[in-house]
């Protein structure tokens, strides 16, 4: 597994000029905004330095928006962006990634994904990590989500975190998907970083 991130200080056309786009990938990079695009070349330009190869692996999406290499069916990838900030994560195996910078409104919204007994999880730590757990227990569904890959699922009825360990820098848990007859546990690690005024939480799964 090798996961990479990068803080976004150059220009489109930076990234435009080391990433050979396929007819596929230049449709869907006109379609999107200014911001978006920007955000899309770079993670996909640090997906291709994350893979250690020097011709990029021609990638494509499957029905589901899950994204994978065309030739490398036993490369796996997972991708993620947040406030100019970009993710890739590569494995030998199915994988979710996602990063997420603090922002001030997570604790409102934080009831509609975490579960009753993760916040009884999160109230046995101290209370200035309260605002970090929240963000970590996003990243922790998305990157779970990602890794399923079907979409359709509930983060609180679907998705749960237990066994979490978080000392304000790195941390580790377990994170289970149980839906209609599937279910799958999955290995969790997560990280913080911080750059100028922003800081970020990060979540990979395996």
């Amino acid at each position: 597994m090798t996961f990479s991130l990068w803080h976004i200080a150059e220009p489109e056309s930076y990234f435009e000029g080391q990433l050979p786009l396929s007819e596929e990938e230049s449709k869907e990079l006109a379609r999107l905004n200014e911001l978006r695009r920007l955000e899309w070349l770079a993670s996909r330009w640090l997906l291709h330095k994350t893979t250690g190869v020097d011709q990029r692996l021609p990638l494509s999406k499957n029905a589901f928006s899950k994204p994978f290499f065309l030739d490398q069916p036993d490369l796996y990838c997972s991708l993620s962006h947040s406030h100019g900030f970009v993710g890739a994560l590569t494995a030998s195996e199915n994988c979710g990634c996602d990063i997420q910078v603090l922002v001030e409104k997570m604790p409102a919204i934080a009831s509609k994904f975490i579960r009753e007994d993760e916040f009884d999880a999160i109230a046995g730590f101290p209370d200035n990590f309260r605002f970090e757990l929240y963000h970590l227990f996003w990243t922790a569904k998305e990157s779970l989500y990602k890794a399923y890959g079907l979409k359709a699922l509930d983060f609180r009825k679907h998705i749960r975190i237990r066994e979490l360990m978080w000392d304000g820098n790195t941390g580790t848990a377990i994170g289970r998907i149980e839906k209609d007859n599937f279910w799958h546990n999955y290995q969790l690690k997560f990280g913080k970083e911080e750059k100028e005024k922003d800081v970020l939480i990060w979540a990979v799964c395996l």
